[in-house]
C-alpha cells in the first residue's frame, strides 16, 4: 500500500523512514525500535503527520491514512477503490462494515485507515475517517410515511439498497406517500436530508421500474433546454459546401445491425483490387461536424459519456435528431461520414490506409439476422439482396483472415452467455431469450476492429495524442489461482511455472469451451481479467493482443469516439490552424477524459445490469415455490449462486442448507461439511423462496433442504 500515500510533501528522510516502518506496524514502541530515531525525534515526526493528516492515532496505535473512493454493495457492506499515488503496484479494493461508514456514502471520496478484521482471518478492513469529497448530490426513491405513529413526516427510501438510511424529507415539491422522486441531498454533520427537485412519477406507472433505476446512475431521458435550442440549428440533411469531402456514393455501402436498431454510426464495404488484395471501406458517422467542443450539445454529450441500453429503451448520449437523424447513416439516404479505406492482403496485413472526410449513402440497412441466412444460404434473401451478395461472401472471407491473424498473435475471446428480454405495456418481462451472436456478428466486430486499431496506430506514429483505448496485463496471481482452480476440477490446463501468457488462456479457452462447464469456466477467467478504460498513456489491450487500439467507431454512442474524430480531423487531416497548440490542448485535457468517460462507461454496465436484475426478479416473482433445475455457477462464504433455464440466478444461503453444517474452502471455491461437499457445475433442483423487484434478489433453497423445513413446519402444526 505504500504507493497509496502521497509523499509530495513528506521530503524528510527520517519522516519517509517513519512512513514506510507504519505500512507494517502501529505500535509506537515497534516504530522506535525500526527506525533507529531518538524519541524526541520520533514524537515530533509522528505529530507533524498527524497534524498533516498522513496518520491517525487511534488507541494508542499509529495508523497510516489513505484516499479512496467509497462504493457500497449493500446496506451492510462496502468498498474502497484507494487512490493511487504512483502505479508500480496493483492494489485491491478495501472492505468497509457499515458500523464503520461514519458520515461517508457511496461514491464518496474519503479518509481512511486499516486494521485487522476481526471476523475476516489473515484479513484488512477499512475504518473511514472523514470525507474529503461528496460523490452523490441527489438521490432517487419511493416516498414513504414515517413508521412513527402520528408523525406527519416523510421519508425516502433509496432505490440502489445501498444504505439502512430512510433520508427525510425537508422541503422542495409536494409529494405524497407512493411516488418516486429526485432529491438533492444535503450533508450535516451528523445527518442527511433531502430537498425534492422532480417527481419521476408514481410507484404504478408503467415503465417506472427502468426509470428509477436510470435516474439512480445519473442517467436521464431529457436534454436541457441550451441543448434544445442548439437542436434548432442543426439541419435535417445533408447540405453546405462541401467540396472537400469524398464523395463515396457509388459504392455498395451497407450498414449490418441488430433488428431492433435505430441508430447506425458505422458502415462497410468491401471489394477486391486488381492484385487480388482486399480493400475494406469502414464509414462511421461524422458527428462532430455536427456536434462542435463547448457547445451544449458537446457539454451534454461529455457529462453523459455514453448511450445506456436497458431492455425495452435506449438512453442516447445524443438527442434522437441526431442519434436516429441526421447523424445515423440510414438506408438511402446521404450522410456525411470518416472514412478509412484499408488494402489487407490474404494473410491479414494492413498493406495501406487512407483516411478521409467523405459522403456515403447506404445500398441497404442489413441485420445481423439477414446477413447470416445469407452466409448459410438461404435462397429467397439471397434472391433479395443478389446485388451485395457477392460482396457478403468476401467480406466473410476476410473477416476470417482477419480474426484469424489477431488469435495467432494472441487475442482472447470469452464465450459467454447473453440474454433479451421482452417486456409488456406496462413494462413486465414476458420472456427471456439467449441473444444468438453468429458470423455477421463477428464479421462486424473484426471490421470494426482492425478500422479502431489502424486509426490508433496513425496518430501515434505521428507522435499525436490520442485517447487510447487500454487493458493491462491481468494479476498473474489471481490469474494462477484460477488456473488451478480449472485444474482441480478435472480441465487440463497448461499451468506450469513462469507467467500465464495469452496463448496459454487461448488454449485453457479451448479446453474450457469443450467442457460441460463452459460457460462458469469463461466467466472465472474473464473476472481474473483487469477491466479496459480510456487512457491517452499508450499500454496496449492484453484481451485483443494490439499494441494500439482506441474507440473510433461509434461516435453517436461513444464519447472517446468523437474525441477520436476530432484527433483525426485537426491534426491527421490537417484541420488545426495551429497544430502546436491544438497538441498542447489535447495533451492538457485526454488525462481528464479518459478518466470520467472511463468511470462513465462503469455507470453504466451497472445500471444495465441492475435493470437486468430486477427484470430477472420480477420475472420469477410468478414462480414463487415451484421447483427448476439448475447448476452452481458461484460459491461465496455467504452461500451459492444457481443459474437455471434463461439465464435467471438466485442464490442459496449458507444458512439454508438445513442437512448439515458447511464451511467455505476459499482456494477450492467449494461448501464442504463432514457428509456433502457442493462444487462449481454441480446439477442441483432448487424452488424459488422469494423473488423482489425491489431489492432486485432471487432466493433459492435446494429441494431437498425446503423439504425438510416443509415436513418441520407441518410438524409443529
Amino acid at each position: 500500500m505504500i504507493n497509496n500515500i502521497n509523499f509530495s510533501d513528506i521530503s524528510d528522510k527520517n519522516e519517509l523512514k517513519v512512513v514506510e516502518v507504519l505500512v507494517n506496524t502501529n505500535n509506537y514502541n515497534a516504530i522506535l525500535r525500526k527506525t533507529f530515531l531518538k524519541e524526541y525525534e520520533l514524537k515530533k515526526i509522528l505529530n507533524s503527520l498527524i497534524n498533516r493528516k498522513k496518520i491517525i492515532l487511534v488507541e494508542k496505535k499509529y495508523y497510516l491514512l489513505y484516499v479512496g473512493t467509497l462504493s457500497l454493495k449493500n446496506s451492510n457492506f462496502g468498498f474502497i477503490e484507494p487512490k493511487l499515488i504512483t502505479n508500480d503496484e496493483k492494489i485491491e479494493d478495501e472492505y468497509v462494515h457499515h458500523k464503520n461508514l461514519g458520515n461517508a456514502y457511496d461514491t464518496d471520496t474519503v479518509l481512511y485507515y486499516l486494521t485487522k478484521d476481526k471476523y475476516r482471518y489473515d484479513k484488512m478492513e477499512a475504518i473511514i475517517v472523514s470525507v474529503l469529497e461528496r460523490g452523490k448530490t441527489f438521490i432517487v426513491g419511493k416516498v414513504v410515511k414515517s413508521p412513527r405513529k402520528n408523525s406527519k413526516s416523510l421519508f425516502v427510501i433509496p432505490s440502489d439498497n445501498k444504505t439502512f438510511d430512510w433520508f427525510k424529507i425537508n422541503g422542495g415539491l409536494n409529494v405524497l406517500p407512493g411516488m418516486i422522486v429526485k432529491g438533492e441531498i444535503k450533508y450535516l454533520k451528523h445527518d442527511i436530508y433531502l430537498i425534492i427537485k422532480e417527481i419521476l412519477g408514481n410507484v404504478d406507472d408503467p415503465g417506472i421500474e427502468i426509470k428509477t433505476i436510470a435516474y439512480t446512475y445519473g442517467f436521464e431521458t431529457d436534454f436541457n433546454e441550451e441543448v434544445k435550442a442548439e437542436l434548432l440549428t442543426i439541419p435535417t440533411k445533408v447540405e453546405g459546401n462541401l467540396t472537400n469531402f469524398k464523395d463515396f456514393r457509388n459504392l455498395d455501402i451497407i450498414t449490418i445491425d441488430g433488428d431492433d436498431s435505430k441508430d447506425f454510426d458505422d458502415a462497410v464495404n468491401v471489394r477486391i483490387n486488381e492484385n487480388g488484395n482486399y480493400l475494406l471501406g469502414v464509414y462511421i458517422a461524422d458527428v462532430s461536424y455536427y456536434v462542435k467542443p463547448s457547445s451544449p450539445l458537446d457539454k451534454e454529450a461529455y457529462k453523459r459519456g455514453t448511450s445506456v441500453y436497458l431492455a425495452d429503451r435506449v438512453i442516447p448520449m445524443l438527442p434522437h435528431e441526431l442519434s436516429n437523424g441526421i447523424c445515423s447513416l440510414n438506408e438511402g439516404e446521404d450522410r456525411l461520414a470518416l472514412a478509412i479505406t484499408m488494402e489487407i492482403d490474404s494473410s491479414g496485413n494492413v498493406l495501406n490506409k487512407v483516411i478521409e472526410e467523405g459522403i456515403i449513402r447506404s445500398r441497404h440497412r442489413m441485420t445481423y439476422n439477414k446477413v447470416n441466412k445469407i452466409l448459410k444460404g438461404d435462397s429467397d434473401l439471397i434472391n433479395e439482396y443478389n446485388d451485395i451478395y457477392e460482396m457478403l461472401l468476401n467480406m466473410n472471407k476476410l473477416h476470417e483472415i482477419i480474426r484469424k491473424k489477431r488469435y495467432e498473435k494472441g487475442a482472447l475471446e470469452f464465450e459467454t452467455d447473453e440474454y433479451k428480454f421482452t417486456l409488456d405495456e406496462n413494462g413486465k418481462p414476458l420472456d427471456i431469450n439467449l441473444r444468438v451472436r453468429d458470423e455477421a456478428e463477428k464479421l462486424i466486430e473484426d471490421f470494426m476492429i482492425i478500422a479502431n486499431e489502424e486509426i490508433a496506430k496513425s496518430l501515434t506514429l505521428h507522435n499525436y495524442p490520442c485517447l487510447f483505448r487500454v487493458h493491462e496485463t491481468p494479476d498473474q496471481e489471481k490469474l494462477r489461482d484460477v488456473f488451478n482452480l480449472i485444474t482441480n476440477m478435472g480441465i487440463k490446463m497448461n499451468n506450469e511455472k513462469g507467467d500465464i501468457n495469452p496463448k496459454k488462456i487461448q488454449d485453457a479457452l479451448t479446453n474450457i469451451n469443450e467442457s460441460n462447464l463452459a460457460s462458469i469456466l469463461n466467466n472465472l477467467l474473464l473476472r481474473s481479467m483487469m477491466k479496459a478504460k480510456y487512457d491517452p498513456n499508450n499500454i496496449g489491450h492484453y484481451g485483443l493482443a494490439l499494441d494500439y487500439y482506441c474507440h473510433f467507431t461509434s461516435p453517436i454512442r461513444r464519447y472517446p469516439d468523437l474525441i477520436i474524430h476530432r484527433l483525426v480531423k485537426d491534426l491527421l487531416l490537417g484541420g488545426s490552424k495551429n497544430k502546436a497548440k491544438t497538441i498542447n490542448y489535447y495533451e492538457a485535457v485526454l488525462p481528464e477524459m479518459g478518466l470520467k468517460t472511463s468511470v462513465q462507461e462503469r455507470r453504466s454496465i451497472e445500471c444495465e445490469r441492475e435493470v437486468d436484475d430486477m427484470l430477472y426478479a420480477w420475472y420469477m416473482e410468478d414462480n414463487i415455490s415451484k421447483t427448476f433445475s439448475g447448476i452452481i455457477t458461484s460459491i461465496t462464504p455467504f452461500g451459492m449462486f444457481i443459474t437455471i433455464d434463461k439465464g435467471v440466478e438466485g442464490l442459496v444461503r449458507i444458512d439454508d442448507l438445513l442437512s448439515d453444517y458447511f464451511t467455505f474452502d476459499e482456494k477450492k471455491l467449494i461448501l464442504t461439511s463432514p457428509s456433502k461437499t457442493y462444487h462449481l457445475g454441480d446439477k442441483v433442483k432448487v424452488v424459488v423462496i422469494n423473488s423482489d423487484r425491489e431489492t432486485k434478489k432471487i432466493d433459492f433453497m435446494l429441494e431437498s433442504d425446503y423439504k425438510l423445513k416443509e415436513e418441520y413446519k407441518n410438524e409443529q402444526y
